[in-house]
């Protein structure tokens, strides 16, 4: 299933239906002994008619309902700050970068000399010293699995690793905004359990090895995991995720940096939906950072990035269609400073305007009856109710995406 994302204000002219119908300059008029070029241009015209029908219709997809027909794509401008003012923002040494999901496809480099040895080696992940930008970048062939296995766990660092048919590739770099962003996350959901009773709680287990195959020892790490504490209770568990008879979490954290929307979509459907392992699996897409916009009397400089947030929610997706076998996002929040295409955004400038919500029902899946029922708000600023909108439907947890942008950005430094 494509993801939507909303039209760039500058191409509305393009596709409204006027633009479509609009007369050419200096058309000439069409003789009656052309029928040929009359039926092409009809053609032509209802196939515009149609590209611009279709794009219509998607820029006016802002249903909060999770309908996997009509995707929820959060990146409009409709809970702008009426108060920001966009003409102080002057600094145009912006670049401009479209970090569209047309990365997905982004092609694996070959590593040099110098990095294939570094692999062959016993050096740290530090050690290894490439850019990020780089990145995806193919690290040596033919290698055995368990010789992958040894290399990765003396450094610690399965997680920013992929295996497939031999092939090692180094996916992610543990860099300061990627770190900082699961860290912030993971503080915020485990927030809402602050007060809860000891058999309530939930367990977070960071970046634990998950075995999607025991026999064969193979594993994945998340970023961040979490589990109930009712589950635990059930041990060993039907379908452990470790050697210790320890049951599958509950909600899984992913930070994307340099890894791109597919790999994190075959890592999703590949090892953490399937059948009696995780419900939740949260997605940071952290995109490319060109540079700051200074303000008018140069005492703001606003990072602008791109920032993302991919909900994929096993039985929403199951409520929607029984018969899935592939998991796509329910919802995409765009929380970031910029649009697709680069340009600055104000979307989410202040607390309270872009959430995640996490419902208990998801948390608690496959404990014990009756489930906990709460409504939490996980935000650094007092949300005071009846402020609206509230932006939770169901029991669960609301998390402030404005806090989370605020921690990437924090963690990018001063220049």
């Amino acid at each position: 299933m494509s993801t939507a994302s909303s039209a760039d204000e500058s191409d509305a002219p393009r596709y409204s239906l006027s633009h479509v119908s609009r007369k050419r300059k200096g058309a000439k008029v069409e003789s009656a002994s052309a029928p040929k070029r009359r039926s092409q241009r009809i053609a032509s015209q209802n196939s515009d008619l149609t590209v611009a029908t279709s794009q219509l219709r998607l820029s006016s997809s802002l249903n909060p309902s999770y309908d996997l027909s009509n995707l929820v794509v959060s990146d409009t401008s409709a809970n702008m700050d009426i108060n920001v003012e966009t003409d102080t923002n002057v600094d145009i040494n912006v670049e401009t970068d479209t970090d569209t999901d047309t990365n997905m496809k982004k092609e694996a480099k070959e590593a040099n000399e110098k990095e294939k040895k570094w692999w062959a080696g016993e050096g740290s992940l530090g050690s290894l010293g490439i850019d990020e930008k780089r990145l995806p970048l193919i690290l040596a062939r033919d290698v055995k699995y368990n010789n992958f296995m040894t290399r990765v766990e003396k450094i610690k660092a399965r997680r920013y690793f992929d295996y497939r048919n031999g092939t090692i590739t180094i996916i992610e770099l543990p860099t300061g905004p990627h770190e900082a962003t699961h860290v912030q996350l993971s503080r915020q959901f485990i927030s809402a359990f602050g007060n809860a009773r000891r058999q309530d709680d939930v367990v977070g287990w960071g970046a634990k090895s998950l075995f999607t195959n025991l026999p064969t020892n193979e594993y994945e790490e998340p970023d961040a995991c979490f589990v109930p504490k009712r589950l635990l209770t059930q041990n060993p568990a039907l379908n452990p995720c470790d050697r210790d008879g320890n049951p599958w979490p509950t909600i899984i954290f992913e930070v994307a940096s340099s890894e791109t929307l597919a790999h994190i979509r075959r890592k999703v459907n590949d090892y953490w939906l399937r059948p009696n392992r995780c419900e939740d699996v949260i997605v940071i897409k952290v995109g490319n950072w060109g540079t700051r916009r200074r303000s008018r009397n140069g005492t703001t400089r606003r990072p602008l990035r791109r920032l993302r947030c991919l909900k994929f929610c096993r039985a929403e997706t199951l409520r929607q269609n029984p018969t899935a076998t592939t998991f796509d996002p329910i919802e995409e929040i765009e929380f970031g400073s910029v649009f697709a295409n680069g340009r600055e955004s104000y979307f989410c400038t202040g607390p309270h305007m872009k959430w995640l919500t996490i419902d208990c029902d998801c948390i608690f899946n496959g404990c014990p009856q009756p489930l906990p029922s709460f409504y939490h708000i996980a935000s650094s600023r007092p949300f005071m109710i009846p402020q609206f909108p509230y932006p939770l439907a169901n029991p669960g947890v609301a998390i402030d995406l404005f806090d989370l942008q605020e921690a990437i950005f924090d963690a990018m430094g001063p220049n």
